[in-house]
């Protein structure tokens, strides 16, 4: 649907994308990655932290993971939670020049990009584990835990290491399809957290056996990440206008 959506649409797939994701991120031009005249609907960080969400949980899936549910080890939880650290430190960075103050070092896209992805990395950890745990009846549930050690890390890194390399590679013909990747990525992860909401309000948890279970819930979720986005990008372009505020540079 969300393909079907982008590709009929009747405008560029740059314009399309960034109307999309208007709601959920800054999109500073500066802080984005450009290809040729045409520039990615996120910026740097955000890119990175959705680039590597929907990398890290397609890697889980073709590993056989759907129905894990085991927490990590404590190195592998404190290595993840060590990454949002990093992100908040260099976002702190970024963000003292931007007010022209003094910073520690100067900051750039390629960082914004890495700590990003360190980040996604870890929502998709959680968000997947979350998911596992409500969604799934607890017999249908694995005891094993949704990254088996630092080697998954390490897959996973060399998978992100790819990525950046193209999204830094300012190669025109990927953009429609990092573009839309992004924007595949977004809707994901608002779906899967609607998801579990969904279970929860339907007091639905930890019932489903199999994946058919889940679709009168996966409908209802997937519709309402399509009006929340709208809803978040009509705001800020409705703000925009009302208050006259000019693009981010």
């Amino acid at each position: 649907m969300t393909l079907g959506a982008l590709l009929l649409a009747p405008w560029s797939i740059e314009a399309k994308s960034i109307a999309a994701l208007h709601g959920l991120c800054a999109q500073r031009p500066s802080h984005s990655f450009w290809f040729g005249a045409n520039r990615l609907p996120f910026d740097a960080r955000m890119t990175g932290i959705y680039g590597a969400f929907l990398i890290t949980q397609v890697y889980l899936l073709v590993r056989g993971r759907w129905r894990a549910s085991g927490v990590p080890s404590v190195w592998v939880l404190s290595a993840l939670l060590s990454f949002i650290v990093i992100m908040g430190l260099d976002g702190l960075n970024s963000t003292l020049d931007d007010v022209r103050l003094l910073t520690v070092y100067p900051p750039s896209n390629l960082l914004r990009f890495v700590t990003g992805a360190l980040t996604g990395t870890t929502l998709a950890v959680f968000l997947w584990l979350l998911t596992s745990n409500i969604l799934w009846e607890t017999a249908q549930q694995s005891s094993q835990p949704v990254i088996d050690g630092f080697r998954d890390l390490q897959v996973i890194a060399l998978l992100i290491v790819a990525f950046g390399a193209v999204v830094m590679s300012g190669w025109l013909p990927i953009f429609p399809v990092l573009a839309v990747f992004l924007v595949v990525s977004a809707v994901t992860v608002i779906f899967e957290l609607a998801l579990c909401f969904t279970q929860l309000a339907r007091k639905r948890e930890n019932t489903a056996r199999i994946a058919s279970d889940l679709a009168q819930a996966a409908v209802w979720s997937l519709s309402g990440a399509y009006v929340f986005m709208f809803a978040m990008a009509g705001m800020r372009y409705w703000l925009e206008a009302a208050v006259h505020v000019k693009p981010l540079p």
